[in-house]
């Protein structure tokens, strides 16, 4: 065969050239290399003072033009290291670690004869940000703000002494300061065990100190502590009185423990009661009441009552692997009614503005609960056997999620964002997904969003190398035997 051209070798020695394939006989003959005949790049040619010098000019492009955030790139790509099976969330934190602009401590809000002048400042910085930060509506029933601080202010007592410290933890931790906020959690937690040893004079104050710590582990990544300050605070409540119960701040505790009550049972197996063989799931009543919005669910009662009542559901399908097909069909008909209601369910705001309200952005606030609302419905479908399932139902949700998604400058949400991206399909929203955490993690400056982000990241990888959808992968399988779970709050 005889190629249409001569070889590069012959060319640039300016000879004839037989054309033999893959190498010219002349080139053979003087022992020469032979370049071949395949396309060649094209380098500027030799100043020589013969030819007039071309001018390769490339596009001028900054480094910055690519930069994310922190002086780092952005990349779906996955290295070798990647190919691990697992994901360990210690080995996130200390890669990922970010740094937050440094925040500005109002002055103390009046002065305090009982805790010093760098408490009060923590404080008043837990009472103008974190407060605000943590729940959808900043209206009079904000408790963040209204019930825990004058708990933690109200005695000099063991009890009021840990929640300071643990409210005191929290805001150092979110100034930037790590060192000072362990000292001031470990001051808690020694604060805390002295007032279980003083007495139960003092119960809903030990279990808010619990779940102000578990709001702590939340914001450290590297804290793996928050299930076990969420078990101590469950076991304050089943030991409280009709005294307690009573009182006007427990309607505000109680609220606050079903939110991450919930989220724990999402991450770990739900408990699943039994009457005369059938499975004790109770959907929420659909009243006013549950209808109502709750600032810090982000969402109505009844929409969070319906994510416990899947994550019961999900322990249900488990069971019923070895279980008779009557189990299997009371999964199926408690899948279809859990569908009904989330596709007719309504979220109303009800305000009570005082004059410590906050900003009450309510596009913002329903924008928030639609989103809690449809992550639910993708939820549902993640474990519904597929007789449950309308064909195009999941594009159809995750097309409603986009749409709320884009109407929001910052999510605020972990949870729903996290089941939205185990549905997503292409790598354009895949970025996007990604560009969202990383706004939410500048913004908001919550540890627990470097988890979700590396977890997300790891349920696509197994999507990608394996031959199973993304929906259908459980990401529980993903986490490392020993590690905390993420607690999606």
């Amino acid at each position: 065969m005889i190629a249409n051209h001569n070889c590069w070798t012959c060319k640039e020695r300016k000879v004839g050239c037989d054309r033999f394939l893959p190498e010219c006989v002349n080139c053979k003959r003087s022992g020469r290399h032979c370049q071949g005949y395949a396309l060649k790049l094209a380098w500027p040619d030799k100043v020589d003072g013969r030819r007039k010098q071309k001018k390769y000019q490339a596009q001028h492009v900054r480094s910055t033009d690519y930069l994310t955030r922190n002086g780092r790139f952005t990349f779906l790509n996955t290295t070798n290291e990647d190919f691990n099976d697992t994901i360990d969330f210690q080995r996130i934190v200390k890669i990922e670690s970010y740094s937050r602009d440094e925040y500005q401590i109002r002055p103390a809000l009046r002065p305090l004869s009982n805790i010093n002048e760098e408490d009060g400042r923590l404080l008043s910085y837990f009472d103008s940000v974190l407060a605000r930060m943590i729940t959808t509506i900043d209206d009079n029933t904000n408790g963040f703000r209204l019930k825990l601080i004058p708990m933690a202010l109200s005695s000099t007592d063991a009890s009021s002494k840990s929640l300071l410290q643990a409210i005191s933890a929290l805001s150092s931790f979110h100034l930037g300061r790590s060192e000072e906020a362990l000292q001031h959690k470990v001051k808690a937690i020694k604060s805390l065990s002295k007032s279980f040893q003083e007495g139960p004079s003092a119960m809903l104050t030990q279990f808010a100190t619990c779940m102000m710590l578990c709001v702590y582990s939340v914001f450290d990544p590297s804290d793996t502590t928050w299930h076990t300050h969420l078990r101590g605070a469950k076991i304050i409540a089943e030991a409280l009185g009709k005294r307690e119960r009573d009182m006007l701040c427990w309607d505000f505790l109680e609220l606050w423990l079903d939110y991450h009550e919930t989220f724990s049972t999402y991450s770990y197996p739900a408990d699943l009661s039994f009457n005369d063989g059938e499975p004790n799931i109770v959907l929420p009543e659909s009243n006013d009441h549950n209808r109502q919005i709750i600032g810090p669910h982000g969402c109505s009662t009844e929409v969070l009552k319906i994510i416990s009542c899947i994550n019961q559901l999900r322990t249900l399908k488990s069971s019923s692997k070895q279980s008779p097909e009557s189990k299997t069909q009371t999964f199926l008909e408690l899948s279809l009614l859990i569908r009904s209601r989330l596709q007719t369910l309504s979220q109303e705001i009800r305000l009570e503005i005082g004059e410590t309200s906050g900003t009450l952005d309510q596009t913002r606030i329903l924008l928030t609960a639609d989103f809690y609302r449809i992550a639910t419905h993708l939820y549902l479908y993640q474990i519904a056997p597929p007789q449950a399932i309308p064909p195009n139902a999941v594009k159809e949700l995750v097309k409603e999620g986009w749409s709320v998604l884009d109407q929001m400058e910052v999510c605020t949400s972990p949870w729903p964002l996290f089941i939205l991206a185990c549905n997503v399909g292409t790598d354009v929203e895949r970025w996007k997904i990604m560009a969202m955490l990383e706004v939410m993690e500048e913004r908001r400056g919550v540890g627990n969003y470097l988890l979700v982000r590396g977890l997300i990241q790891a349920v696509w990888m197994r999507a990608d190398l394996g031959d199973r959808v993304v929906e259908v992968i459980d990401w529980r399988e993903l986490v490392r035997e020993g590690e905390g779970m993420p607690s999606f709050i």
